[in-house]
């Protein structure tokens, strides 16, 4: 089952004060790593994560001789200032992103008047949490930045719930029989019948104030932090808490568009332009006066005689030059 709005699990509503509310579901996969073990998905055996980010490499070398022009060292700084650059775009860019491979392109603000936090946010069925209740207090970061008010159910396998959209049905009345707010996010995770071989259906239910903040992109980025970390090395505490409260800290970051970011490239670019100048015309300077102190110094140190004889070659080679042409 894919991401809601990409085939599967799209909103639903049901009767009542629920039909303020949007509901859909997620699967991460039809199987988990390590099935032979029934007990070993409490502390979340790893599938080895996603693949490393290649790291770019830039370098440059330059020779230049004896009474060379320096233009190769001017071509130097201007290689070293480009890769400067290159990393100073990569870092905005990561920044930007938040550190990681979700971004939000649409600005909120945190609910202005929400309910307040409820400590007792987890119903786990499954004893698959190590330390409920610190792991309620964790979420509540999830809490402080968006107003929503987070709500995990690890529901056991019922025989009775036999289609996505009976689970999702159930999750709304969860949500209409147990929570008294309209600013809550309801994760409800329905286990299969064998609960540690088989990764069961996911559903969610927002309240109508909450949606404000949880819009489809949110919930998107939500379920890709859930797919991120599902199967990593992490205990079932830290799984929940960390997509809980990474998703909150990428959705809540302030809004910059690719333009504003375009913006901020050229700035850069045109930084790292001026100060190239800069080095190359202090360079070619800095060339020029060592030039000319070495020749005043030669003339300094050469006899009166001397500079009459070398001015009299010169002045009979350019005759001579001029009477061959």
């Amino acid at each position: 089952m894919g991401r809601p709005g990409r085939g599967g699990g799209g909103s639903r509503a049901g009767g009542g004060r629920s039909s303020f509310r949007s509901s859909g579901g997620h699967r991460v996969g039809r199987s988990r790593p390590g099935a032979g073990s029934r007990s070993s998905f409490r502390s979340r055996p790893s599938r080895g994560g996603r693949p490393p980010r290649r790291r770019g490499y830039y370098g440059g070398t330059y020779v230049s001789g004896p009474g060379g022009c320096g233009c190769a060292s001017g071509l130097a700084s201007i290689v070293i200032v480009l890769v400067v650059l290159a990393i100073a775009i990569s870092i905005i860019f990561a920044v930007m992103r938040g550190g990681g491979d979700e971004v939000s392109t649409i600005e909120r603000t945190r609910l202005a008047d929400p309910a307040p936090y409820i400590n007792d946010c987890i119903d786990d069925e499954l004893g698959w949490f190590e330390n409920e209740s610190r792991a309620e207090t964790r979420l509540q970061d999830f809490y402080d930045e968006t107003g929503v008010q987070p709500y995990i159910v690890l529901h056991d396998y019922d025989p009775a719930l036999t289609n996505d959209a009976q689970k999702e049905d159930w999750a709304q009345a969860y949500y209409e029989e147990n929570i008294d707010n309209e600013n809550t996010l309801l994760y409800v995770y329905f286990a299969e019948e064998y609960a540690d071989d088989d990764v069961g259906y996911m559903a969610y239910v927002l309240g109508k104030q909450a949606t404000s903040v949880m819009d489809s992109e949110a919930m998107d980025i939500f379920w890709g932090q859930i797919d991120r970390y599902w199967y990593s090395d992490l205990s079932t505490d830290d799984v929940f808490v960390s997509a809980f409260n990474e998703t909150a800290s990428i959705i809540m970051k302030t809004y910059t568009s690719g333009w504003d970011v375009a913006k901020i490239a050229l700035i850069v670019v045109a930084v790292v332009i001026v100060i190239a100048g800069v080095i190359v015309i202090l360079k070619v300077k800095r060339r020029n006066e060592a030039e000319k102190a070495a020749e005043t110094e030669r003339i300094l140190k050469t006899s009166m005689d001397d500079l009459v004889d070398e001015a009299a070659n010169s002045k009979a080679a350019a005759d001579e030059s001029s009477d061959d042409n």
